[in-house]
């Protein structure tokens, strides 16, 4: 009988660009999930850190798009340590924005970064509805999503409105 999942899919399981093979590894667009996890924990490490170094100042309508993007290769880099996951490219989306938003909801720069990168994440077995893998913090405190372009394109769409409603 042929499989419903296409040839060579029988043994995996795919929702958007999450899969789980056979032996139960979760990829997300064929990265395994424990790279990924890593790349986070590296990317969000490195933004927020750089970030904490630059003085605040009031949020500006134009912070809500800005788009960081910073390339972290694998031996390292003048600005990236080395590391043991394939070459990535780490995106951050409006990150003034986002301090303000940690800053108004009491939470210091340390305890996030302590929060997400001091240990491995949890990774949720319910995947959402769009393929996405949802991570747990092991103190329970932080989600982390990933997300397709277009619905990072959207969220940072409504940022402005919810600056405006808190």
């Amino acid at each position: 009988m042929p499989s419903p999942f296409g040839v060579g899919q029988a043994n995996k399981q795919k929702i958007g660009h999450r899969r789980v093979d056979a032996s139960g590894e979760t990829s997300y667009k064929k990265t395994p999930s424990s790279a990924l996890q890593g790349s986070i924990q590296l990317g969000i490490g490195y933004t927020v850190g750089n970030l904490s170094s630059k003085p605040e100042r009031d949020v500006l309508m134009q912070d809500f798009y800005v788009v960081e993007s910073i390339f972290f290769p694998s031996e390292g880099s003048n600005l990236t340590p080395a590391h043991h996951y394939p070459d990535f490219r780490f995106k951050t989306y409006a990150p003034v924005a986002f301090r303000y938003f940690r800053e108004l909801f009491g939470i210091r720069p340390d305890d996030y970064l302590y929060s997400i990168c001091n240990e491995p994440l949890i990774e949720l077995t319910n995947p959402g509805a769009s393929g996405s893998i949802f991570y747990v913090t092991r103190d329970d405190e932080f989600i982390i999503k990933t997300v397709q372009h277009k619905e990072a394109e959207f969220l940072q769409k409504l940022l402005p409105g919810y600056y405006m409603s808190v």
